[in-house]
């Protein structure tokens, strides 16, 4: 998502239509053109605390990044790596299936695994883990419920939950 300064520069701009004097008016302008520059500077600086303290709060689920070029401010979301510890095949049962897949897809995974310096198998378990954890929640239940289990009734909710109080 980009964000635009000049819209914040504008609104700035905008009640200077009530100055009936055409040069009172022009040095109020100038002298907001002179200020862009610290404006966006604390703006993006307001901005990155922002995306410091959603990432505090949500940090386990998705990154919020930031990023400057001249005159717009680049805001990302994306959701965060799983965590590897989470799928250690030390914990839990641990199935095993057999894959069929073609050649050259094997020799791209293995490389893939090789440049993470991991195995054919974690390279695996880690890439399907990343994959389903970003499929909506919404999608996995209306697929359960076509193979004949029974969805429970209910809404689904999203926003804010928590608080001081909920920590324990």
């Amino acid at each position: 998502m980009e964000l635009k300064i000049d819209s914040i520069i504008d609104a700035l701009k905008s009640p200077l239509g009530v100055i009936d004097n055409p040069e009172r008016r022009g040095q109020i302008e100038d002298y907001i053109e002179a200020a862009r520059l610290p404006l966006e500077r604390a703006v993006f600086d307001l901005l990155s605390q922002l995306a410091e303290s959603v990432n505090d709060e949500v940090s386990a689920h998705y990154q919020v990044t930031l990023a400057y070029r001249a005159g717009v401010l680049d805001l990302t979301v994306r959701a965060a790596e799983a965590d590897d510890a989470a799928w250690s095949m030390a914990d839990g049962e641990v199935e095993k299936i057999t894959l069929r897949i073609p050649a050259e897809l094997k020799e791209m995974a293995a490389e893939a695994a090789s440049q993470a310096s991991l195995s054919a198998n974690s390279w695996f378990v880690k890439t399907l883990s990343r994959h389903l954890r970003k499929v909506d929640e919404s999608e996995l239940a209306r697929r359960r419920g076509r193979r004949g289990r029974r969805h429970q009734g209910g809404q689904k909710l999203s926003g804010w939950v928590g608080g001081e109080d909920d920590e324990n």
